[in-house]
């Protein structure tokens, strides 16, 4: 769904080189709050509020992807990592003024 809304995947995000059956999208797809928010949209009804918690900094390709699905999805989106709580609201924007 992020695709088609025109979402483009940041491989500047990158922290390693692909093996030889990765790509960019399924490397940084299975960052830990993607997966957890993802399994939260497959259950029927979809959730309005999500809440993930991670002992590590969010990314900002993870930061922006997060901002596109909560307004898609029309959901509150919760992210406390390391530094700090991120609130995506509906709208497509974060508590955090994207300064993380």
């Amino acid at each position: 769904k992020a695709i088609e809304n025109g979402f483009i995947f940041d491989s500047s995000w990158m922290t390693r080189s692909l093996n030889e059956n990765e790509t960019i999208e399924s490397v940084l797809c299975g960052h830990s709050e993607l997966l957890v928010i993802a399994l939260n949209l497959i259950q029927e009804p979809a959730p309005k509020f999500i809440q993930v918690v991670k002992n590590l900094r969010v990314c900002g390709h993870c930061h922006e992807f997060t901002k596109v699905i909560a307004k898609i999805e029309q959901c509150d989106i919760v992210v406390r990592d390391a530094n700090r709580i991120h609130h995506f609201y509906p709208n497509g924007q974060c508590s955090c003024q994207d300064h993380f």
